[in-house]
Formats: structure tokens, C-alpha cells, sequence
């Protein structure tokens, strides 16, 4: 099972080494640069070395985090920090006259991905508000203004200014919250995929001791019913009473195919799932007492789909006999709008579905009919009975 903390902490980290690689090339061309006869140095240069050093610390402490939300916040904090070093580099390279609102792109996008959407919101408007302070102060001359080119001052143009504001307003409110969408979707579908996994674990424990108990039990009808019966007639024979050992193989004969019929009926396969629910419902019923009526259709259906719908009623019907002690159960299969509907409904004592822990029996029909694209449902509480409903696709 993944662990949220150390998947969050491998991405992040991936992150960074895309910023080191990116600000490492950036270095590297502001040394050349550097490097030129004549070259007046410019603090803009000074922006990508801060930049990287910043990684090392901030990567030193989310390594060392303990928890997600703890990992969330130290990432929060190198967002704001790297967001007044964009805020900067924009005010060196032309402030508002330039496109430098796309400086904060990355930073928005990680933000809203990694974040929770509080924080996410948060740095969006950090990033914003970097952008418009600095529209603002070189509007009013607080910051000195540096065009990036040409002579021209667009800073001075207020309806300039308030259009390039509302621009960026309205792409980092529209990127964060798409953002967000996505970030959304992908932590709902890792959560369901770790409830499945969880799921899957759990039901397959029980399937194995399940496995093994009717191992146990098909060893025991084995063993003291088919053993016993060829047994005693291997000594009929051997006393010569062969009338009596011709009237054991025969039983044993009969046990075997019993056996069979309980691992899979040859109703199913023969003539369909309509016969092969109404022979095993009489069969219960003489067992049990328990009057059953079944309403079921002729027609062949698929191969998986009658299996599973044979084995859901199956095991509703055995568990209706083991706990609800009703009189009468009433079992309802019918095919409309491309999909077989079932029902599955006893008079007994019903019970709590909310205060009941789920046994491998339900576990395991809800396992068949969602491998094939259905539901099941169960109704129940105390002195009202309980209703199965399950639903499966028919191609």
C-alpha cells in the first residue's frame, strides 16, 4: 500500500531537481554573460544563484519531515519566499511593461497541486499581490522603474496598468482553480484506489481461510462418507455378500455426484440460470423448511453473468437459512433495460446493517457483481427482514 507522506515527498523532491536543473542553466548563461568585456553587472543576475541556494535548505527540511501536513507547510514557505524573488526579477526586467506574470506559473501550478487548497488559494494571491506591488509602487515612483525595452514607460499608463492587473488577476484565479480541479480529482482517485486495495486485502484473507475451510469440509465428506461407504464395501465383498456391496457403490456413487453438484450445479451449464436457481431452491427448501419462490427467466444468458447471479443467490439463500430464521424467502432474477436484476427477499429477523460487521459472504458477492461492472445492495433492519439487490450488465 502506498504511503501518502513518501509519495508526496518523491514528487516534491522531482520538483526541485526540475528547478536545479532549470536555474542551474540559468547560472551558467549569467556567468557568460558575466564574463563579457565591459559587462556593468545588473542585481538581475544575482536572482537564479539566490534561487538555487534557496533549494538546498528547504530541501534539507522537507526530507526531514514527519508528517504530510508538516511536508505541505515547509513547501508553503518556499513558495512565498520564491515569489518575492519573481516579484524581484520581474521589477529588474521591466516590471509591468513585460510579460513577467508568467514567472509565477510553476510556482501557482505546484501550489494548487501539492497544497491543500487553502494554502493553494493563499500562494495564488501572494502571487498576484507580488505582481500588482509592483505595478503599484513603480506607478507611484517608489520603486524606480527599469524598462527592459526601449524608452517606453507603459508603468506610467494607469489604464495599462489596471488592464495587465486584471489580466494576471484572471489567469492565476482561473489556472489555480483548474489546477485545484485536477488536484482534486487525483487525490479522490488515490483514495478510492487505496480503499480498494484495502478492500482486496481484506477480502483475500478471507477468501484463504474460507479456501481452507471448505477444504476441511469437502476432506470430512470425503473421508467419513464416500471412505467409510467404499470401505464397507470392499468387506461386503470380501465376506461375499455382493447384493450388499453393489448397494454401498451405489451410495458412494451417489455421494460423489452430490459432492459434484455442490461445487458446481449441471443445471447451470445444461440448461441455464432460471433451472439451476429453481432445483437448488427446492433443494434448500427441503432442507431447511423454508418455503421459497422463485421467478426467473428461461433464457440463456452469459456464461460469467449466470454464474455470478447463481452464486449471489446462493449465498443469500444459505445465509437466510444460517441467521434470519424466516418462514418464506421470495427470489426474483428478471432481465430489463440490458441489465439482469435481482432480488432476493426473506421474512426472518432481520438486523442492523450499520451495527453488523461485513462477513465474507457479502464481501464476496459484492466482489462478484463488481467485477462485472454491477452493484449489490442490502436492506435490513431488526424484525423486518432483509432484501438483496444486485444489478449486472448484460453485453
Amino acid at each position: 500500500m502506498h504511503d501518502p507522506l513518501e509519495e508526496m515527498r518523491a514528487i516534491v523532491e522531482r520538483t526541485f531537481l526540475v528547478r536545479r536543473i532549470t536555474l542551474g542553466i540559468f547560472c551558467l548563461v549569467a556567468v557568460v554573460v558575466i564574463g563579457f568585456p565591459g559587462f556593468r553587472f545588473n542585481p538581475l543576475f544575482s536572482v537564479p544563484f539566490a534561487w538555487l541556494v534557496l533549494t538546498v535548505p528547504f530541501l534539507w527540511l522537507l526530507r526531514r519531515q514527519k508528517t504530510l501536513r508538516a511536508l505541505q507547510n515547509v513547501y508553503a514557505a518556499f513558495f512565498g519566499v520564491e515569489i518575492v524573488l519573481i516579484s524581484f526579477l520581474i521589477h529588474r526586467l521591466g516590471g509591468l511593461e513585460w510579460i513577467g506574470l508568467v514567472f509565477y506559473l510553476f510556482t501557482v501550478i505546484y501550489a494548487n497541486f501539492f497544497l491543500p487548497p487553502l494554502a493553494g488559494f493563499v500562494v495564488t494571491g501572494l502571487a498576484v499581490g507580488g505582481y500588482a506591488l509592483v505595478g503599484v509602487l513603480e506607478y507611484f515612483g517608489v520603486l524606480v522603474h527599469v524598462p527592459a525595452f526601449g524608452a517606453a514607460q507603459p508603468h506610467r499608463n494607469w489604464t495599462y496598468v489596471a488592464a495587465t492587473l486584471l489580466v494576471a488577476s484572471g489567469l492565476y484565479a482561473v489556472l489555480a482553480y483548474t489546477v485545484r480541479t485536477f488536484a482534486g480529482i487525483y487525490e479522490r482517485q488515490r483514495k478510492e484506489l487505496e480503499r480498494r486495495e484495502r478492500a482486496l486485502a481484506r477480502l483475500s484473507a478471507k477468501l484463504l481461510s474460507a479456501q481452507e475451510e471448505e477444504r476441511r469440509r469437502m476432506a470430512r465428506k470425503l473421508h467419513d462418507e464416500l471412505g467409510q461407504t467404499l470401505a464397507a464395501a470392499r468387506w461386503a465383498l470380501a465376506a461375499g455378500r455382493g447384493e450388499e456391496a453393489e448397494k454401498l457403490v451405489a451410495s458412494g456413487v451417489e455421494g460423489v455426484r452430490s459432492l459434484a453438484r455442490e461445487l458446481r450445479p449441471p443445471l447451470l451449464d445444461e440448461m441455464g440460470l432460471g433451472p439451476a436457481v429453481r432445483h437448488w431452491a427446492e433443494r434448500f427448501s427441503v432442507s431447511t423448511g423454508i418455503g421459497v419462490e422463485v421467478e426467473a427467466p428461461d433464457q440463456r444468458l452469459t456464461e460469467p453473468v449466470e454464474t455470478v447471479a447463481f452464486r449471489v443467490v446462493q449465498e443469500a439463500l444459505e445465509n437466510v437459512g444460517k441467521h434470519a430464521q424466516a418462514r418464506s424467502v421470495k427470489v426474483e432474477l428478471r432481465v430489463e433495460r440490458g441489465q439482469l436484476v435481482g432480488r432476493i427477499a426473506d421474512d426472518g429477523q432481520g438486523f442492523d446493517p450499520q451495527g453488523t460487521v461485513e462477513g465474507l459472504g457479502l464481501s464476496g458477492m459484492k466482489e462478484w457483481t463488481g467485477l462485472l461492472g454491477g452493484q449489490l445492495a442490502v436492506t435490513s433492519a431488526p424484525g423486518r427482514g432483509t432484501l438483496v439487490t444486485f444489478t449486472l450488465p448484460l453485453p
